[in-house]
């Protein structure tokens, strides 16, 4: 994935991850309040990121039944890489302690991400 996306394809693509696959009508039902789009609205979207290559369909009947055609993992990296290289390698500390700071995680949280640091650091220690 080359491209980032933006936060409206995001909603999107969010709902067709949580319950794959749907149809327009269930997407926006999936979506619930988060946008308050017109149907004309959601049905572009979804007709965009197919062109994207990131959503596929297939036609039963009249419906078209949507699905995503990349994993989150993968947008979440993609998101993540951007990120770094906006804010340049040398504030990639920075941008991952206020990531840390502002996301909310629980104390379960907390522990898992020093358990993975811990991991980390130890494996570069042994190079």
């Amino acid at each position: 994935m080359k491209d980032t996306l933006t936060y409206a394809e995001w909603m999107v693509m969010s709902a067709l991850w949580g319950k794959p696959p749907q149809t327009l009508s269930g997407a926006i039902e999936a979506m619930g309040d988060t946008m308050d789009w017109s149907y004309r609205t959601y049905a572009s979207y979804l007709r965009k990121l197919c062109e994207k290559g990131l959503v596929g369909f297939e036609a039963k009947g009249r419906d078209k039944f949507y699905y995503p055609l990349v994993e989150k993992a993968q947008c979440i990296r993609a998101e993540s890489r951007h990120m770094i290289r906006k804010v340049s390698e040398k504030s990639a500390k920075e941008l991952l302690v206020c990531m840390i700071e502002e996301s909310g995680l629980s104390p379960e949280e907390h522990q898992e991400l020093k358990k993975l640091l811990d991991e980390l650091t130890k494996g570069s220690d042994e190079k």
